[in-house]
């Protein structure tokens, strides 16, 4: 047919290598039905001339398959046509007949490919207009003439469908639909190259009470502010989605759970000490979750769910990292269990800001460190972080020391040397690692067990009474 050269024409152009349809799907004067479905046969766009030839109200198209809105006649004269489009035809026309007002019209249904910016078929175009024999190039030409002028327009438009079917409305961060949409492809991933997957679900705690208190505003509010200071603490490779209500989920490419683990409590941390606008402070709960061989996604999001519901009973504010699918960790991931990941509480604050921003710091510091060694980070990453956490540890006893004196702490003296102490068998220890006289292993040990956990969850709870009874009232 003269239509099919004219298409082909237009091919050779260039003008047919991304559908494009802004002009054409705001204006019904033309008299040109146009839609655009998605491979899956439901429509997304339609232009009211396209809506009135189905018979159907505005935006009653939308959601639709050919199948459920053209007659079985016109339906079948069609159906070749998308076969032809994916196995990679330029374009195809049929010549069909619709009803209108209750007499059958002919109409020429062109359809046409849409492809992406890389030249992958995304979805199918139709252009619906009455058919006269003698004028059917020309109508065809002008039709292709139009796509052309509005090509740039169209590109753009296809994108701007793309960003609102994936983004969450509300923060702007992906939906739910696009997460499950990334998920699949990195699980191929991890199934092909066993690389290291891992899964954060975050829920805010007590949010029913922030709307309850506030109202739904306020609400909405928050979880745009948390939305955004979440994709802040965020590594390149790591994506943010919106799951549904106040629950938020973090996919981690190339990252174990030991790593997520870590990532987590920052971002927990982080949360816990900013300062949310209208309500003050908030805190979450987060399950880690690394995707075993041969688990579905189904199965992979349940255990990471049991562990968040785990982390709420247990108290709330806290990481709860999920078991394996047999119940304890793997005998591969021994050394994990020989480590301890430090979980910060609001117990052990002291209530002045100073101390507890450092204790925090030591924390993260030596999470950091464990997440180097369970990695296997490279020597010169290692020795950095090992490097830094006995800077903190130093500035932070330094720090410390200030703040107790002054406040007349009566065993300050004592306290001052056992720091002097745990940093000189800590550089001591620092050396010997870098000489190869002492294993990295033993030197977290030491900094985790004796520096953070036993001493400042330890000795310097002796003088918090003492700061508590400075600040009180009554004192």
């Amino acid at each position: 047919m003269i239509e099919n050269d004219l298409l082909q024409g237009a091919v050779n152009d260039g003008v047919i290598q991304i559908a494009g349809l802004r002009s054409l799907l705001m204006s019904s004067g033309s008299g040109i039905g146009f839609g655009v479905k998605t491979l899956d046969g439901s429509y997304r766009v339609a232009n009211p001339v396209l809506e009135r030839l189905l018979h159907q109200k505005p935006g009653q198209v939308l959601g639709k398959s050919e199948s459920e809105l053209l007659p079985s006649a016109v339906l079948a004269t069609l159906g070749p046509c998308d076969q032809q489009l994916l196995e990679g035809a330029a374009g195809t026309s049929e010549e069909v007949d619709l009803a209108v007002d209750a007499q059958p019209v002919r109409y020429l249904w062109l359809k046409l490919p849409v492809f992406d910016p890389g030249g992958k078929l995304q979805a199918i175009a139709s252009l619906v207009y009455p058919y006269v024999a003698e004028q059917a190039p020309t109508a065809v030409q002008q039709t292709l003439d139009h796509l052309q002028q509005t090509n740039q327009q169209l590109q753009q438009t296809l994108v701007e469908l793309e960003q609102v079917a994936s983004t969450d409305k509300l923060t702007g961060i992906w939906n739910r639909r696009r997460l499950e949409d990334c998920v699949r492809r990195e699980m191929e991933r991890f199934q092909r190259y066993k690389h290291p997957l891992s899964l954060l679900v975050i829920d805010v705690d007590f949010f029913k009470t922030i709307n309850d208190r506030y109202g739904h505003g306020t609400g909405d509010r928050v979880l745009q502010l948390l939305s955004t200071q979440l994709q802040d603490g965020l590594r390149g490779a790591d994506s943010l989605a919106r799951w549904g209500g106040e629950e938020f989920v973090i996919l981690c490419p190339d990252t174990n759970k030991a790593t997520a683990t870590t990532l987590a409590e920052r971002l927990r941390a982080q949360v816990a000490n900013a300062s949310f606008p209208e309500i003050g402070r908030l805190t979450i709960s987060i399950a880690v979750a690394e995707c075993e061989a041969d688990e579905s996604w189904a199965e992979w999001f349940q255990r990471a769910d049991e562990a968040l519901y785990r982390a709420k009973a247990e108290g709330r504010n806290r990481v709860h990292l999920a078991p394996g699918t047999g119940g304890h960790l793997a005998a591969e991931d021994g050394r994990v269990a020989n480590f301890v990941h430090l979980v910060w509480r609001s117990a052990y604050e002291c209530g002045n800001e100073d101390i507890d921003r450092g204790h925090r710091q030591l924390f993260s510091d030596a999470n950091d460190l464990l997440a180097a060694i369970l990695s296997e980070h490279g020597a010169e990453s290692v020795n950095a972080t090992v490097d830094k956490l006995l800077t903190d540890i130093r500035a932070h006893f330094a720090e410390e020391e200030s703040v107790f004196v002054a406040a007349g702490f009566p065993d300050a003296a004592a306290h001052i040397a056992m720091h002097q102490q745990l940093i000189a068998r800590a550089l001591s220890m620092g050396d010997d690692y870098r000489a190869g006289k002492q294993s990295l292993g033993d030197v977290f040990q030491f900094l985790a067990h004796e520096v953070i956990a036993k001493h400042l969850l330890g000795a310097d709870r002796k003088f918090f009474d003492h700061l508590q009874r400075k600040v009180s009232p009554a004192g």
